[in-house]
Parts: C-alpha cells; structure tokens; sequence
C-alpha cells in the first residue's frame, strides 16, 4: 500500500509527463496509494472534520519528505481553498498538514504566499484536460517577493492528475521560485486517460 519503494519505469521512477517537463514542479512524492484505509482516513479528515488526524498524517508526510532527499527547502506552503469552500468546511485540511510538516522538519510555514483567486469547481469526477483547464489561472502569488529565489514545498492531502498542484507551482515559479516539490499523502490510481 505504502510507497516505500516506487517501481522503476525506463530506468527511472519518473513518469513519461515528469520526464518530458511537462509538470511546473520538480518532483511530487506521495506517502501511499489513494484506497483502503488510507482513503478512508482520508476522508473522515477532510469531509467529516476530523482535524485531530492532522498531527499524525503530517508525520507521515515528514517521513516521506525525508525519502524525497532533494535537498533542502525554504518555505512550506498548502494548496490553498477558496475563501468561500475553506468557509463551508471550517478548515483548509492542506493548511493543517503543511503546519505539520513544517513543525517537524524545519521549515518555515508561509501564510497566504500563494491564493486562490478563482472559485473552482470540485476537481473530483473531472478527466485529466478537464481538471487542468479548471484550475488553469486559478491561483496567484500576491507578494512575489515573499517567494523569490525560493525552494517551495507545496503539501495538498491527494495528487490524481497533477493539475492543481501543477497550476499553483506554475503560479510560484512565474512569481521568482526557484522550484517548487509536491507533497501529498495519497496518490490516486490514474484510470486509463488520467494519467499523471
């Protein structure tokens, strides 16, 4: 279930779109697979307010930060909601883990360095060209300075196609990142034309 040891393709455990580029970050790592408990905790966390799930789902992502050994990061962000679904659910539950990750790995927890200034459709039950063309132009970087010249952690709860998290660190980078990694806890299945 875990992903302790990715599986080699064409020599690496990259993806085809990962090795052509085609993402704005430089690397995404998951703690596990998008099913069975995992998902189910999940989804308790994130649907049922299950907040105090947040302390040891962000030591896993500790855990797995350490085996992404890119070197060392300046600044923690989480995928930010929209004002309005952050207000529906009482909480952003990326926040929560980001705050985590931050706490237990030495990084510094950026704020509102990164902003969603479009409201966007749920990105569930979307094709893959669907979800990069909703959240395209979806997020914004109000202080660039804040990010400049920066190695960016952006932490979310589930990675399925990679557009969300592609289209925030696409916004970090135009703002002066120098790069921008991915950190999720879960990796969903791609189905035959979601790949990642």
């Amino acid at each position: 279930m875990f992903m302790d040891h990715p599986g080699l393709l064409h020599g690496t455990t990259l993806c085809g779109y990962c090795r052509r580029g085609a993402f704005g970050f430089e690397r995404a790592r998951s703690f596990g697979s998008y099913d069975g408990a995992l998902r189910e905790i999940l989804q308790q966390y994130k649907y049922h307010g299950f907040r105090p799930l947040a302390r040891p789902l962000g030591v896993y992502l500790a855990q797995t930060l350490k085996r992404l050994n890119d070197g060392p990061l300046d600044l923690v962000l989480p995928v930010p909601l929209h004002r309005r679904r952050e207000r529906q659910r009482g909480f952003n539950q990326s926040g929560l883990l980001a705050a985590q990750v931050g706490k237990l790995c030495g990084i510094r927890l950026g704020g509102k360095d990164c902003v969603r200034v479009r409201d966007t459709p749920p990105q569930a039950g979307l094709r893959g060209a669907e979800r990069r063309k909703n959240v395209k132009g979806a997020f914004a970087v109000p202080d660039p300075e804040r990010v400049r010249g920066l190695r960016v952690l952006l932490v979310d709860d589930v990675l399925t196609t990679g557009a969300t998290v592609d289209a925030c660190a696409r916004a970090l980078k135009d703002a002066g990142a120098k790069g921008v990694w991915v950190l999720t806890l879960a990796r969903a299945r791609a189905g035959p034309l979601d790949v990642l």
